[in-house]
Parts: structure tokens; C-alpha cells; sequence
């Protein structure tokens, strides 16, 4: 078993700078809560307080809810959020957003070129993907959008 490696005080500061909470240091150090959470109580901050009790938020205050894990799955956000540019869409995944627009009916589930509907028979799916008009994959808005088959 490999052996647990010490952390330093700079290390520790840089991923408190860089995180919001304990725990998000811990994911970005690459080690387990508890590993980091020792290390941290060995240091002293700034105001005489372990390094620990300045970075512990157990409020969650400046992190997006819908992205912890609630004991009924994940919450989502709402789609026109992230149309309107509300929440950033990089911490979701394109096929997701992809599908709740063509459930919520912002998207029509055809090729915007062609006008290809066709579903596989296999899986049922229709293979098209969302295009970005203007290239930027961050830009959700609904005018910058359309579905394209793979053919155009």
C-alpha cells in the first residue's frame, strides 16, 4: 500500500485560494478529505485559527446547489437558465442539455438544413447533433443553436 504523501502549508493555501470549501481542495489536491483534513489542522492561518476551521463551509455559501448530491439524484437547473446565460453550462454534460431542449420544446427534433427525422431502428434514437452557429460551445442561447444530421 502505498504511503500517503505529507502536504505543505503552500500547497494547502493555493488549493484553499483556488476553492470554496474543504472538500473541493481535497479534489483539487487529488487526496481524500481526511488526509487533507490532517494536514490542515496541523497549520496555523492567519488569525490564529487552524488552516482547517478558516476554509470549512458547511453553509455551501457561493456554490451552486444544483450541483450537490442530494439524497434524490441531482438537481437540475432550469433550462431557460441556461439559455439566458444564468448558469455556466460547463459543468453540464452537452448531451444532457441537448435532450431537455428537444423535451422542452425550445428545439425541434429534425435536421435544420435538410429537414431529416428519421429514428433508428435499434436503439430508437434520432442521430443529430447541436451545432453552435457562431462556434463557441459555451453560447446556449436559442438563436445560436440548431440541430444538424450527420450528412450536413
Amino acid at each position: 500500500m502505498p504511503k500517503a504523501r505529507p502536504l505543505t502549508k503552500e500547497e494547502i493555501l493555493a488549493a484553499m485560494s483556488k476553492t470554496k470549501s474543504v472538500r473541493s481542495a481535497a479534489r483539487y489536491l487529488n487526496c481524500s478529505y481526511q488526509h487533507l483534513k490532517k494536514w490542515m489542522k496541523l497549520y496555523e492561518g492567519s488569525n490564529g485559527k487552524s488552516l482547517f476551521e478558516e476554509h470549512k463551509n458547511q453553509s455551501g455559501k457561493g456554490i451552486p446547489k444544483f450541483l450537490s448530491h442530494s439524497p434524490f439524484g441531482k438537481k437540475e437547473p432550469a433550462i431557460l437558465d441556461i439559455v439566458n446565460g444564468v448558469v455556466d453550462p460547463s459543468n453540464f454534460n452537452p448531451q444532457k442539455i441537448k435532450y431537455r431542449l428537444i423535451e422542452g420544446g425550445y428545439l425541434k427534433e429534425e435536421c435544420y438544413s435538410c429537414g431529416f427525422h428519421e429514428r433508428r431502428v435499434l436503439d430508437y434514437k434520432m442521430p443529430l447533433i447541436l451545432h453552435f452557429k457562431n462556434g463557441n460551445k459555451q453560447h446556449y442561447r436559442l438563436d445560436n443553436l440548431e440541430m444538424l444530421c450527420y450528412n450536413c
